[in-house]
């Protein structure tokens, strides 16, 4: 008896955590964690596929250097982002970000960030991406 009850409700947590999981807004906020927050292009690949992908492989080519001196590790700012509009396209979603990046001494730098999200097969993907100095 308990099994019947359980099995369900396993069932439809797992349906609920895998949409979750699988949507534009899921995927966009973790590329933004990972490539914003941590500064951290490789895992923020996972994440991509297109030009997105491109320009993060290209990126993590030149920061090579920088990564094995430990210097980046010491100079990381504190950033905080909010998502404020998501547009279906068509079979792509964008997500509109409003991204602030306070580094140590310094007046906080506010910047707007486009992500173009598709669902390629089963999975969302950021294949596109771009930002924009705002106003404070």
């Amino acid at each position: 008896m308990r099994g019947r009850i359980l099995a369900p409700v396993i069932l439809a947590i797992a349906i609920i955590g895998c949409s979750r999981s699988n949507s534009a807004e899921w995927v966009g906020g973790q590329f933004v964690q990972a490539y914003y927050v941590q500064i951290d292009q490789a895992r923020a690949l996972a994440f991509t596929s297109g030009l997105a992908r491109e320009r993060l492989q290209q990126e993590l080519r030149q920061v090579t250097q920088l990564r094995r001196s430990g210097d980046l590790e010491r100079a990381r700012p504190q950033v905080s982002y909010t998502l404020t509009r998501t547009q279906p396209e068509g079979r792509q979603v964008l997500l509109i970000y409003d991204l602030t990046i306070t580094p140590s001494q310094v007046a906080p730098i506010l910047k707007k960030i486009l992500i173009i999200t598709e669902r390629l097969g089963e999975e969302w993907k950021v294949i596109n991406f771009t930002e924009t100095d705002a106003r404070p």
